[in-house]
């Protein structure tokens, strides 16, 4: 299972047991982006920590001079690596003996021997899309910091006391304050002490701490706040309270002069814009990744569109409509790669885990405002008319009617769009198609009007999941590689053919290695693997413009479209195969018909 992360992290991995170490490394290679480090002892770990970036440790309990809780003591104590997440990795019926102490040592978690593959992967992807997030809210915090200090108006926020944790400069020219009159000081005691008719104003009757206090907003454009020399100063100003966890944390209040009323409005449209601008980022991110994720969401937009309209939706539908359209695949942005572009069809794991992009987008729409319509819009686009669909199993009208069209327009894109392991279905093979599902699948009263509306689409040809740059074509061959020798697997060959126009005629040379078995046998598995990684190099490296396969075992072919002039000679006297038995056949295969050459290659199938 290939997981994706955002950033970049280094594992460091301590155990004793070399071979525990070879599996930690095995598993930790399939999360992308993640780069295991190891370490035979807790001293040799501890080296590690003072010379690299540690981001999490697996940490082995038991392991001889020092073990795995005397070296997370030794951790804690240094301020440089104290804060650095700990996982304990013990023998089962050693961990409820260790289980308290590792936890009272700051481990975030336990993982017992024979590690789970899934387990460990699972967890660790976990605590680090947990990191993931923490730095984006770091980044965040940061881009709030640089933006609050850039801008002309005043921005302060309060604790629970209302007690100043931050003021920007604007804020503090505004006031005729410096910082250290009010950090860390209650705000209301030095500006909003008395009324405009200079009549006291106690805390109890304020309404940014009624703001707080209640966890409301509070606008006004007629609020005055008290100078440092006594003056007032009429401003607009904005209140909103912080939560985590849907707990109050704070206050965050932005005012300006009245003089710059304007600013305010320009404030918040920026704010839309910038969130417009990350989600679109996002979507872009999703294209990057999958091409045909791209065109789909543009074609499922276009199919919604004309549905909407000839069912005499409004014009704000319409458009709601086309936006839910673009974004209703956003939640592919948390789907790993070796799922999302995987060619061929999903097993049922993998099928689970692309189901969840559906709460995954909806998470990230929801959370803005401007967004929430559109997320209830896109989070339906897999439920159906028999209550059979999901993520939450709505039937009939319980689906909104936008969320109907969206669901005709999906499924109609993806019959009539080729993908690797399904071609595609004509227009009126597709429409026919939502008929006998209308009342099933579909809604009827949305299939009554596709049927027409759709009926004059006319389709791309080209439109497949095949891949359309360089970038995409090693993605692409990522899933037909060969573990061992990192060549292409017969299937792909097989692909190749059947989704290329080979008019020209085409060579088939088929490379056999002799005796190789008598190798295996007498030099032992790895011993033989490592010969056939050589040898694959070997034709990697002579045939660099040629496409190369590993059939199975000692079996390799080559498709040219030129004929290669004295292969044999290309096979002579190779210097590894000297003082071995091992030795290399060619055969020549030759046709102009396709359809011979796919012949040829059923038999190594």
């Amino acid at each position: 299972m290939q997981i994706c992360l955002t950033n970049q992290y280094n594992i460091l991995c301590i155990d004793d047991n070399e071979n525990n170490l070879f599996t930690l490394r095995a598993l930790l290679n399939n999360i992308k982006n993640i780069n295991p480090i190891l370490a035979n002892s807790a001293d040799t770990g501890l080296k590690i920590l003072l010379k690299e970036k540690i981001d999490l440790i697996l940490l082995d309990v038991q392991m001889p001079i020092m073990n795995g809780f005397e070296a997370a003591r030794l951790m804690k104590k240094n301020k440089l690596t104290r804060d650095i997440p700990i996982i304990f990795i013990t023998a089962v019926f050693k961990s409820e003996e260790f289980i308290k102490e590792g936890f009272d040592l700051g481990a975030i978690d336990y993982l017992t021997k024979p590690i789970d593959d899934t387990q460990l992967i699972n967890k660790i992807a976990l605590y680090l899309k947990i990191f993931d997030k923490t730095k984006l809210l770091e980044h965040s915090e940061k881009k709030f910091y640089s933006i609050a200090q850039s801008i002309s108006d005043g921005i302060y926020t309060l604790d629970l006391d209302l007690k100043v944790t931050f003021i920007n400069e604007a804020a503090l020219q505004l006031l005729g304050f410096h910082l250290k009159d009010l950090m860390g000081k209650t705000m209301h005691d030095f500006i909003h002490y008395k009324d405009i008719n200079n009549k006291p104003l106690d805390q109890n009757s304020c309404k940014l701490h009624n703001s707080l206090v209640k966890g409301t907003h509070y606008n006004s454009d007629s609020e005055y706040f008290i100078k440092k020399d006594g003056t007032f100063l009429e401003v607009s100003v904005m209140a909103t309270p912080l939560f985590e966890d849907k707990k109050i944390t704070g206050l965050v209040v932005v005012f300006r002069d009245k003089t710059n009323q304007n600013r305010i409005i320009r404030l918040e449209k920026e704010k839309i814009r910038t969130q417009e601008q990350i989600i679109h980022s996002m979507v872009g991110m999703i294209e990057a990744r999958d091409s045909y994720t791209a065109g789909h969401t543009k074609r499922v937009a276009k199919y919604c569109e004309m549905i909407a309209r000839d069912m005499e939706c409004s014009e704000k539908e319409i458009e709601l409509l086309k936006k839910a359209a673009w974004l209703h695949d956003i939640g592919k942005i948390s789907t790993p790669d070796n799922v999302l572009l995987k060619p061929t069809k999903l097993n049922q794991v993998e099928y689970e885990l692309i189901k969840d992009h559906l709460l995954e987008g909806y998470n990230i729409l929801h959370e803005i405002d401007e967004y929430k319509e559109i997320a209830e819009i896109m989070v339906q686009h897999h439920e159906r008319y028999d209550g059979e669909g999901y993520p939450y199993g709505l039937k009939a009208d319980e689906i909104s009617l936008l969320g109907r069209i969206m669901i005709v327009a999906d499924a109609f894109d993806a019959m009539t769009t080729n993908r690797v392991y399904k071609t595609k279905k004509s227009v009126a093979a597709a429409l026919e198609e939502l008929k006998e599902l209308s009342g099933e699948q579909f809604h009827p009263e949305v299939v009554n009007v596709a049927i027409y509306t759709l009926k004059q689409i006319e389709i791309d040809a080209n439109i497949s999941q095949l891949p359309k740059s360089k970038i995409e074509e090693q993605r692409f061959s990522y899933f037909y590689r060969d573990k061992l020798t990192n060549l292409f697997v017969i299937d792909y060959l097989q692909l190749i053919l059947r989704y290329n126009d080979f008019s020209d005629e085409l060579y088939l040379y088929n490379i056999e290695l002799h005796n190789f078995s008598l190798y295996n046998k007498e030099r032992g598995w790895k011993e033989g693997n490592r010969l056939l990684v050589k040898f694959a190099n070997f034709l990697d490296d002579l045939y660099s413009d040629k496409l190369i396969f590993r059939v199975e075992g000692d079996d390799f072919l080559i498709l040219s479209r030129e004929k290669i002039v004295n292969i044999e000679d290309d096979f002579k006297d190779i210097s590894f195969f000297n003082k071995l038995s091992v030795s290399v056949s060619v055969k020549e295969k030759y046709s102009k018909d396709i359809e011979t050459i796919q012949k040829m290659i059923d038999l190594y199938s």
